[in-house]
């Protein structure tokens, strides 16, 4: 009869791993993932700025301020208030394209006639220091007494022709207004806000329709 041989398998003998100087296990194995030559010298590794991107990052180091329309129509009533004790207007005039918005409400809050107006910054005369402004105001300004509004005034070159303007068809008596001034610019005879942050309105996120009494031939359209 036979007989059978048990046959005893040996357990697997653990390995002790090889220890560091600080006691930390060693890897037996390391995986190569890049590949670097010997000769190539590494630069510094930045963190790229969080930001986002397809975003125009030329003014990140002027401030903005947000207008919504509730804010814009507080900035408007508080205006007209200021402006009725001081001066009675009979007409105004919005410069296009932001000073519609602002002249349109002033208008409204006053209580006078409202015209819009296109002043153009293009000129074609080749040479020519900086562009020339031209315009035209409407001939019902005559005999009376005009406010010219616009939305942000820096330099005040808008203002002053259509002033000069006003007076030509026979404006009486004429004086400025607009929402923003900058410190240190031209001085309008009312303002609501002076500061040299970047003004965002609430018109600059929505499209806007040409007011069919404005001539939109291209060549005229201002800059």
């Amino acid at each position: 009869m036979a007989t059978k041989r048990a046959t005893t398998k040996a357990a697997p003998s653990k390995a002790t791993p090889l220890k560091g100087t600080k006691g930390k296990p060693i890897p037996k194995h390391v995986e190569t993932l890049v590949s670097i030559p010997s000769n190539l010298v590494l630069a510094p590794q930045v963190e790229v700025p969080r930001q986002l991107t397809g975003r125009d990052q030329s003014r990140s180091k002027t401030s903005i301020q947000e207008l919504s329309w509730a804010e814009f129509d507080r900035a408007v009533q508080s205006l007209a208030r200021t402006i009725s004790q001081r001066y009675k207007p009979q007409a105004v005039v919005g410069v296009a394209h932001g000073g519609v918005f602002v002249g349109g409400a002033l208008s409204s809050a006053l209580g006078c006639e409202f015209f819009p107006v296109r002043i153009s910054r293009r000129s074609r005369d080749k040479g020519a220091a900086k562009p020339k402004l031209n315009g035209e105001m409407p001939r019902e300004l005559k005999g009376k007494r005009v406010l010219i509004v616009d939305d942000v005034v820096a330099s005040g070159d808008t203002l002053e022709l259509a002033t000069a303007l006003a007076q030509k068809v026979g404006a009486r008596e004429v004086n400025t207004a607009a929402l923003v001034t900058r410190p240190g610019g031209f001085a309008p005879s009312f303002c609501a806000l002076s500061t040299d942050a970047l003004v965002v309105f609430p018109w600059d996120y929505e499209a806007v329709t040409e007011d069919g009494r404005f001539d939109v031939d291209p060549d005229k359209a201002g800059a």
